[in-house]
Protein backbone atom coordinates (compact mmCIF):
# COMPACT_ATOMS: atom_id res chain seq x y z
CA UNK A 1 0.00 0.00 0.00
CA UNK A 2 2.67 2.49 0.47
CA UNK A 3 4.21 2.01 -2.76
CA UNK A 4 0.95 2.50 -4.05
CA UNK A 5 0.67 5.94 -2.35
CA UNK A 6 4.31 7.08 -3.29
CA UNK A 7 3.40 5.86 -6.89
CA UNK A 8 0.02 8.22 -6.85
CA UNK A 9 1.94 11.18 -5.68
CA UNK A 10 4.96 10.72 -8.12
CA UNK A 11 1.77 10.86 -10.50
CA UNK A 12 -0.01 14.24 -9.29
CA UNK A 13 3.27 15.97 -8.41
CA UNK A 14 3.83 16.92 -11.98
CA UNK A 15 3.42 20.52 -13.19
CA UNK A 16 -0.24 21.36 -14.35
CA UNK A 17 1.09 24.00 -16.72
CA UNK A 18 3.48 21.76 -18.82
CA UNK A 19 0.48 20.07 -20.26
CA UNK A 20 -0.71 22.97 -21.39
CA UNK A 21 1.92 23.95 -23.84
CA UNK A 22 2.68 22.91 -27.31
CA UNK A 23 5.60 22.81 -29.39
CA UNK A 24 4.68 23.55 -33.06
CA UNK A 25 6.43 23.87 -36.55
CA UNK A 26 9.54 23.14 -34.61
CA UNK A 27 13.16 22.58 -37.75
CA UNK A 28 16.49 23.10 -37.06
CA UNK A 29 18.42 24.87 -39.86
CA UNK A 30 21.56 22.34 -39.95
CA UNK A 31 24.98 24.75 -40.15
CA UNK A 32 26.98 24.93 -43.18
CA UNK A 33 29.65 22.49 -44.30
CA UNK A 34 32.27 22.05 -41.81
CA UNK A 35 30.48 23.86 -38.85
CA UNK A 36 29.15 23.24 -35.99
CA UNK A 37 26.39 25.79 -35.06
CA UNK A 38 23.02 25.63 -36.02
CA UNK A 39 19.80 28.05 -35.43
CA UNK A 40 16.20 26.35 -34.33
CA UNK A 41 12.66 27.84 -34.63
CA UNK A 42 9.23 26.66 -33.67
CA UNK A 43 6.12 27.92 -32.56
CA UNK A 44 5.18 27.76 -28.63
CA UNK A 45 1.82 27.76 -27.44
CA UNK A 46 0.48 27.86 -23.71
CA UNK A 47 -3.06 27.04 -24.09
CA UNK A 48 -3.13 27.30 -20.20
CA UNK A 49 -4.85 29.94 -18.35
CA UNK A 50 -1.42 31.42 -17.25
CA UNK A 51 1.94 32.47 -18.38
CA UNK A 52 4.11 30.19 -18.93
CA UNK A 53 8.10 30.43 -19.05
CA UNK A 54 10.69 28.64 -20.85
CA UNK A 55 13.84 28.18 -18.85
CA UNK A 56 16.03 26.63 -20.91
CA UNK A 57 15.89 23.72 -23.60
CA UNK A 58 18.05 20.87 -23.67
CA UNK A 59 19.29 18.26 -26.13
CA UNK A 60 22.18 16.34 -27.46
CA UNK A 61 23.90 19.44 -27.50
CA UNK A 62 24.56 22.76 -25.65
CA UNK A 63 21.85 25.12 -26.70
CA UNK A 64 21.10 28.99 -25.74
CA UNK A 65 18.08 30.58 -26.35
CA UNK A 66 19.21 33.59 -28.42
CA UNK A 67 17.34 37.22 -29.26
CA UNK A 68 18.46 38.99 -32.46
CA UNK A 69 17.45 43.23 -32.44
CA UNK A 70 18.32 46.04 -35.05
CA UNK A 71 20.96 48.66 -32.97
CA UNK A 72 21.98 50.90 -35.04
CA UNK A 73 20.92 49.61 -37.79
CA UNK A 74 23.10 46.50 -36.90
CA UNK A 75 21.83 43.24 -36.40
CA UNK A 76 22.81 41.99 -32.67
CA UNK A 77 21.96 38.96 -31.27
CA UNK A 78 21.89 38.25 -27.27
CA UNK A 79 20.78 35.81 -24.82
CA UNK A 80 17.79 35.88 -23.24
CA UNK A 81 17.15 34.39 -19.75
CA UNK A 82 13.46 33.19 -20.37
CA UNK A 83 10.79 32.94 -23.26
CA UNK A 84 7.07 33.64 -21.71
CA UNK A 85 4.53 32.66 -23.19
CA UNK A 86 1.26 34.47 -22.10
CA UNK A 87 -1.55 32.75 -21.50
CA UNK A 88 -3.90 31.28 -24.44
CA UNK A 89 -1.33 32.64 -26.77
CA UNK A 90 1.61 31.76 -29.07
CA UNK A 91 5.01 33.02 -29.34
CA UNK A 92 7.43 32.35 -32.94
CA UNK A 93 11.00 31.76 -32.44
CA UNK A 94 11.88 32.65 -36.23
CA UNK A 95 14.82 33.82 -38.36
CA UNK A 96 15.56 37.62 -37.39
CA UNK A 97 13.68 37.26 -33.99
CA UNK A 98 14.04 35.20 -31.07
CA UNK A 99 15.14 31.84 -31.62
CA UNK A 100 17.42 29.17 -30.47
CA UNK A 101 21.52 28.59 -30.95
CA UNK A 102 22.78 24.51 -31.46
CA UNK A 103 26.55 24.30 -30.37
CA UNK A 104 28.45 21.46 -31.47
CA UNK A 105 26.16 19.83 -33.65
CA UNK A 106 27.96 17.50 -36.28
CA UNK A 107 24.99 17.16 -39.29
CA UNK A 108 27.10 13.87 -40.49
CA UNK A 109 26.46 12.43 -37.07
CA UNK A 110 22.52 13.36 -37.22
CA UNK A 111 21.38 11.93 -40.26
CA UNK A 112 18.24 12.57 -41.91
CA UNK A 113 14.78 13.40 -39.87
CA UNK A 114 14.50 14.84 -37.00
CA UNK A 115 16.34 16.03 -33.52
CA UNK A 116 13.95 15.46 -30.30
CA UNK A 117 14.32 18.83 -27.75
CA UNK A 118 13.34 19.75 -24.26
CA UNK A 119 11.81 23.18 -23.06
CA UNK A 120 12.29 23.63 -19.42
CA UNK A 121 9.64 25.96 -17.50
CA UNK A 122 10.17 27.70 -14.74
CA UNK A 123 8.54 26.04 -11.38
CA UNK A 124 9.28 22.28 -13.04
CA UNK A 125 7.86 20.22 -15.86
CA UNK A 126 9.59 20.52 -19.40
CA UNK A 127 7.83 19.61 -22.93
CA UNK A 128 9.55 17.58 -25.60
CA UNK A 129 9.40 18.06 -28.95
CA UNK A 130 10.86 16.42 -32.56
CA UNK A 131 12.83 18.75 -34.16
CA UNK A 132 12.74 18.44 -38.19
CA UNK A 133 16.60 18.72 -39.72
CA UNK A 134 16.74 21.04 -42.80
CA UNK A 135 19.70 22.30 -45.01
CA UNK A 136 21.68 25.12 -44.53
CA UNK A 137 20.03 28.37 -45.54
CA UNK A 138 16.72 27.06 -45.32
CA UNK A 139 13.62 29.01 -44.69
CA UNK A 140 10.43 29.16 -42.80
CA UNK A 141 8.65 28.07 -45.85
CA UNK A 142 7.37 24.41 -45.85
CA UNK A 143 7.64 24.27 -42.36
CA UNK A 144 6.07 21.03 -40.68
CA UNK A 145 3.72 20.72 -37.39
CA UNK A 146 5.28 18.71 -34.71
CA UNK A 147 3.42 18.15 -31.73
CA UNK A 148 5.13 18.14 -28.36
CA UNK A 149 4.67 15.19 -25.71
CA UNK A 150 4.85 16.12 -21.95
CA UNK A 151 8.29 14.80 -20.81
CA UNK A 152 9.42 14.09 -17.09
CA UNK A 153 11.49 17.16 -15.83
Amino acid sequence: MRHLLAAAWVLTAAPVWAASVVIENAWIRLPAPGQTVAAAYCDIRNDGATPVSVVAFTGPVRIEMHETRIVDGVARMRPVRALSVPPRSTITLEPGGKHLMLFGLDPERLGEGEVTLRADLAGGGAVAAAFALRAPGATVEGSTTDTAEEAAP
